[in-house]
């Protein structure tokens, strides 16, 4: 999985969600991509997105690649599958 990260207002998190679940609606089949938060100085928030391949990655405008070692010990999950988040997090 390819992931990459960006810090955004709170507002923007659902345009994201909703980019996020039309994705892997239709690239998917597998569940493994994940999205997921951590909450900054409010009102912003840190997300991470993993995806499978870096194509995906085109919408999500500003993000940028990360590699597995920079992800928070403990985000919520926004969206995938829970179980493979609870095999990560």
């Amino acid at each position: 999985m390819i992931w990459a990260s960006k810090l955004i207002h709170q507002d923007e998190v659902r345009s994201i969600e909703m980019l996020f679940r039309d994705q892997a609606a239709s690239f998917d089949p597998n569940q493994k991509m994940l999205l997921v938060s951590v909450i900054q100085a409010w009102p912003n928030v840190r997300l991470w997105v993993a995806v499978p391949d870096a194509d995906l990655l085109t919408p999500y405008y500003g993000f940028k690649p990360c590699r597995r070692n920079e992800l928070p010990v403990a985000p919520a999950l926004i969206a995938g599958c829970p179980k493979r988040f609870e095999q990560m997090f």
